[in-house]
């Protein structure tokens, strides 16, 4: 597989992905380049005894219980196998840490509270479920918040 690069002011953007069949390395460069856009993309994650795919755009945090990684959407929990910090690697960039035991998607939050001892809580669309911020991370959370709602507007 090669890869080329071609700089044309007058074009449109695009990505295209030439291939003779649609293989397992396709399939991953495909993901890879919508993860990277913010698009598409899906983690596996089990409910019971069965395994689901969610859709990255669906999930509104990721935190740790233990040895357990906690899968949330607006509606239900999931669990997955990945740690976070794994997950901080394959997930799109509007997933970033908020304490050392959780994950959010900026792309989802409401609004976001401080208190005076700087704890934060991100509030999420749609849903009444809450992450909390440490101090640590709140001023990175609130970049990638203010880099998202640019890029969505």
């Amino acid at each position: 597989m090669k890869l080329r690069i071609e700089i044309d002011p007058d074009a449109p953007e695009e990505i295209i992905i030439r291939a003779s069949r649609m293989s397992e390395t396709v399939m991953r460069v495909q993901d890879a380049v919508l993860s990277a856009l913010g698009q598409g993309g899906s983690i596996a994650v089990k409910h019971g005894e069965s395994e689901i795919y969610l859709p990255f755009d669906e999930l509104l945090f990721f935190e740790t219980d233990g040895d357990k990684t906690i899968v949330h959407t607006a509606s239900d929990c999931f669990f997955c196998k990945q740690r976070l910090g794994e997950l901080s690697l394959s997930l799109p960039r509007n997933f970033v840490r908020a304490s050392k035991s959780c994950l959010i998607n900026t792309a989802k939050i409401r609004s976001i509270s401080r208190t005076p001892t700087g704890v934060g809580t991100a509030y999420f669309a749609g849903s009444e479920k809450k992450a909390f911020i440490s101090r640590m991370y709140y001023k990175t959370v609130r970049e990638v918040v203010e880099q998202t709602r640019l890029n969505f507007n």
